[in-house]
């Protein structure tokens, strides 16, 4: 790989870093200020309601003009906003009402960044060379997600959430720096940009991906993984900070981090033998799915780090495999609105785990668990946050009965033989 590939993955594990931090330190703060899972779960269903709902035009967008340049407006326009909620929050007039009409803007930019970054790194990389740089740039998100837990505690502690964001803003700054090193590669367009033809961009794209019956048949399994992990990315903070706190869940936070990194180099020095082997994909499910029912069944630190661990690790490597597949599949003037496609419909049933979780998981937790306490407390335990748990295990259940489910799935067998055969020849 050219060695500037290594510059950019510096530059982005630092912006991610502090991103993550201040992901973080929003969460903590909210439920600090409430109370209560609902909360938070409200605003993570505003931020991946709207990121699936606008997801594809960011893809057209990212296939009519410079990649480069969009990715540096889109991070410089969250820098603001993030800035903005930074004044509230030192001012003391920081209130969940105001957060949710940032939470809308935060789901636009940032979906619309990511599928532009899609793309954009596919445009550096050779074809033979797309499960490789996946592989490293989930070690990027990897230590970001490791750091940002244990480093957003420690700061929120110290400066609260206005010196998060400062953080988060001068890391912002220094990932753009490194992104300026690319040339942007431009898809020529005869057509100007109008809402027609944007809606036969989009067509056009849909039309290209119903002939994919391999990448479908992922997306759409993903899809249905990804409503599971709404419920948990509502429920962890909430069952953790019940019996312990901030720092007991930047520790759970920053093992998931350290077993994706453990999982990207796995990933990276594998990367030949995981290209188009979609079945390693199927068994990294099962191992996620069995780590969220070991997370549960008690509330303990130890326990939950070892979910982490196990959950980081399959995801890694189930995501790298995802990766290289369609990075391998796609060609450069379909890119940006495939990759926007795979992320709107994998993401599309999140949003409906995530506003369900938060009700769900308060019923559980206040009223269900304790009336039935007697029975419940072998299988999760005894104490607060058990109600959570309850919840978590049943996750944890039918996450594993999906993959079982597509174990022998002909659509992805078909897809592994068509990335091999892609890659050989690159």
């Amino acid at each position: 790989m050219d060695k500037k590939i290594y510059l950019l993955w510096f530059g982005q594990t630092i912006s991610w870093t502090g991103s993550g931090m201040s992901f973080f330190a929003i969460g903590v703060w909210v439920y600090e200020t409430t109370g209560r899972a609902s909360a938070l779960s409200t605003i993570l269903f505003t931020v991946a309601i709207v990121g699936v709902v606008t997801g594809p035009f960011g893809g057209v967008l990212a296939d009519r003009f410079p990649r480069k340049r969009l990715i540096i407006i889109f991070d410089l326009t969250i820098a603001v906003l993030m800035c903005i909620v930074g004044y509230l929050a030192l001012n003391n007039i920081l209130t969940l009402t105001l957060l949710i009409p940032f939470a809308l803007a935060f789901g636009i930019f940032e979906i619309a960044h990511w599928t532009t970054w899609s793309a954009f790194l596919g445009d550096v990389v050779k074809k033979n060379e797309v499960t490789k740089v996946s592989a490293l740039f989930e070690s990027a998100e990897a230590i970001s997600v490791l750091i940002a837990p244990i480093g957003g505690a420690f700061i929120y502690a110290f400066f609260g959430l206005p010196g998060v964001i400062l953080v988060d803003i001068i890391t912002c700054i220094f990932g753009i720096a490194t992104i300026t090193f690319f040339k942007s590669k431009k898809v020529e367009v005869k057509d100007k940009l109008s809402f027609r033809n944007v809606y036969f961009d989009l067509v056009e794209a849909y039309s290209w991906l119903k002939k994919q019956k391999g990448l479908l048949a992922l997306v759409s399994i993903l899809s249905i993984a990804n409503f599971l992990w709404g419920f948990t990315s509502v429920l962890l903070p909430p069952m953790i900070l019940s019996f312990t706190d901030a720092r007991g869940l930047g520790i759970v936070e920053s093992s998931i981090g350290l077993a994706f990194l453990l999982g990207s180099i796995i990933s990276l020095r594998l990367a030949d033998k995981l290209q188009g082997n979609l079945k390693v994909a199927i068994y990294m499910g099962l191992l996620s799915g069995l780590s969220l029912i070991l997370g549960s069944i008690r509330p303990s630190i130890f326990l939950l780090c070892i979910h982490g661990i196990i959950n980081g690790v399959s995801g890694t490597v189930q995501y790298t495999v995802s990766s290289g597949a369609w990075l391998s599949i796609t060609t450069e003037d379909i890119r940006g609105r495939a990759l926007a496609l795979r992320g709107t419909i994998a993401q599309m049933l999140r949003p409906l785990g995530v506003i369900i979780a938060g009700p769900l998981g308060d019923y559980l937790e206040f009223t269900f668990y304790p009336e039935n306490a007697d029975i419940l407390s072998p299988l999760v335990g005894t104490g607060p946050g058990r109600g959570y748990a309850l919840l978590f295990f049943i996750v944890g259940v039918l996450y594993v009965l999906l993959w079982i489910v597509n174990f022998n799935n002909k659509n992805l067998k078909n897809l592994s033989g068509q990335v091999i055969e892609i890659t050989k020849d690159s």
